[in-house]
């Protein structure tokens, strides 16, 4: 999603102040879970790096 996208979310209509802080709580919150989500898979790679430069086999 864009910001773009995100602000046509908000300003298209008759959206109270309240819906639209709702919207954007729902967008921050997926926004942050797929953060989590890529950094769990940063952390996984990382530790795939880690070993093989100790020259640990592979699992």
């Amino acid at each position: 999603m864009t910001i773009t996208e995100i602000t046509e979310l908000t300003e298209s209509g008759q959206k109270t102040a309240e819906e639209k802080l709702m919207i954007l709580k729902r967008i921050r919150g997926n926004l942050m879970d797929e953060l989590h989500c890529k950094q769990q898979l940063v952390d996984q790679v990382d530790y795939m790096i880690y070993k093989l430069k100790r020259g640990e086999p592979r699992h």
